[in-house]
C-alpha cells in the first residue's frame, strides 16, 4: 500500500494496529463520513481492508485489502496490481487526497512511476494531488526564521513566517479540491514534516471550517512528538505548539480524525558493520536522547516520535523488507 517507510520506497508486507479501540470501526468509519453529517457512508473496517493489507502472503486478495508488491527487482515474484479503483467498493464517495511533502522534498518526488504516492493511490480509485512545493522553497524557513526571535529562540509557533507559506498554500490547495470535488472533504495524507504541517493546517483553519472541508488526516513516518531535553528541537518550538493547542484528540472531537503511520524496518546502531543501521541511528539521535542505538523507526523517523498517544488510530508497518 502507501509505504510507511518514510519515502515511499519499500514495499510492505505486514501492518500491525498498535492501538485499536473497542469502537474500532469509529476512526476509519469518520473518514468515510463525506458529507460530514455524522453518518458513515461506507464501514469503516471495509475502508481500512480497502487500504491495508493484512496478510504476509506476497499476493494479494482483493477480498483481504489491496496488497501493493512492486514487480522485477523489488519482489522475487511480479504479482499484479491491485484492482483498479478498489476502494470505490469500500466508500460510497471516494474523498480527494491531498499530499503534503515532507521538509526538502519536492513535489515530483511522489510522482514516481508504480511506487510514487501519486500512481500507487490513484490505481485504488483516488483523484491524489501533491502539493505544488517545490525544493528550493524550504529555504523560506531559514531565511524567515533568522529574522524570527521566536524560531531563532525555540518558542515558535504553528504562525511562524518559517512555515507559513506552507500552511497558505495548503489551506488554498484544500479549498480548490473541495470545490472541484463538489464539496467532497479532502484527506490529507502528510509526510514526514508534512504530517506535523497537515495539523498546523487543520488547527489553523478552526473546527467550523477544518469540519467543512478536510475529512482526515494521514501522517507517514512524521516526527510529532516533541524532542526530550538537552535535544535540539528541529522545528524550533512548532511542534510543542501544535501538541499544546491543536492536539490529535481535539481535531477528532472537530470531526477529522488522525491516523498516525509509523514504520519499524530499522534499528539504530551507530557500530553496525551495515552503513543503513548506522546512519539510521545518526538520524535517529536528533529525535530522541543519546546516539541513537536500540532505537527503532523507519530509518529517519523513531517509532516513538511518528506515533501520537492520543491519535484515533496509530498504525506500525512492520517487516519493511
Amino acid at each position: 500500500g502507501v509505504a510507511g517507510c518514510t519515502a515511499f520506497s519499500p514495499p510492505v508486507r505486514n501492518y500491525i494496529l498498535t492501538r485499536w479501540p473497542s469502537s474500532r470501526s469509529r476512526p476509519l468509519a469518520m473518514m468515510a463520513d463525506g458529507d460530514g453529517d455524522g453518518d458513515s457512508d461506507g464501514d469503516g473496517d471495509a475502508v481500512l481492508g480497502a487500504i491495508l493489507e493484512s496478510s504476509s502472503s506476497p499476493v494479494p486478495g482483493a477480498a483481504r485489502g489491496i496488497g501493493e508488491y512492486w514487480p522485477g527487482e523489488r519482489t522475487a515474484k511480479p504479482a499484479p496490481p491491485p484492482a483498479p479503483g478498489a476502494m470505490a467498493t469500500a466508500l460510497r464517495s471516494v474523498p480527494p487526497i491531498l499530499v503534503l511533502p515532507g521538509f526538502g522534498n519536492d513535489r515530483t518526488d511522489y510522482l514516481e512511476n508504480a511506487v510514487g504516492a501519486v500512481p500507487t493511490l490513484n490505481r485504488r480509485g483516488f483523484n491524489t494531488t501533491v502539493l505544488a512545493v517545490k525544493q528550493s522553497m524550504w529555504l523560506q524557513v531559514f531565511a524567515k526564521g533568522a529574522l524570527d526571535w521566536s524560531f531563532l529562540r525555540g518558542s515558535a509557533t504553528c504562525e511562524s513566517p518559517s512555515y507559513s507559506w506552507y500552511i497558505s498554500m495548503a489551506i488554498e490547495e484544500i479549498e480548490r479540491l473541495c470545490a472541484e470535488a463538489g464539496g467532497e472533504r479532502v484527506l490529507l495524507v502528510g509526510h514526514s514534516a508534512g504530517g506535523w504541517l497537515a495539523r498546523a493546517v487543520v488547527g489553523l483553519m478552526g473546527q467550523e471550517r477544518a469540519s467543512e472541508l478536510v475529512r482526515g488526516v494521514v501522517s507517514l513516518g512524521a516526527p510529532h512528538q516533541c524532542p526530550p531535553e538537552g535535544v535540539v528541537d528541529v522545528t524550533r518550538g512548532v511542534v510543542g505548539d501544535l501538541e499544546t493547542r491543536f492536539g490529535a484528540s481535539k481535531m477528532s472531537r472537530w470531526g477529522v480524525p488522525v491516523i498516525t503511520v509509523a514504520g519499524d524496518c530499522l534499528t539504530g546502531d551507530p557500530s553496525s558493520e551495515f552503513p543503513w543501521n548506522r546512519a539510521s541511528a545518526s538520524a535517529y539521535s536528533t529525535l530522541t536522547p543519546g546516539d541513537g542505538t536500540g532505537v527503532i523507526g523507519d530509518g529517519v523517523v523513531p517509532l516513538e516520535s511518528a506515533l501520537l498517544d492520543d491519535a484515533a488510530l496509530r498504525l506500525t508497518v512492520t517487516a519493511c523488507t
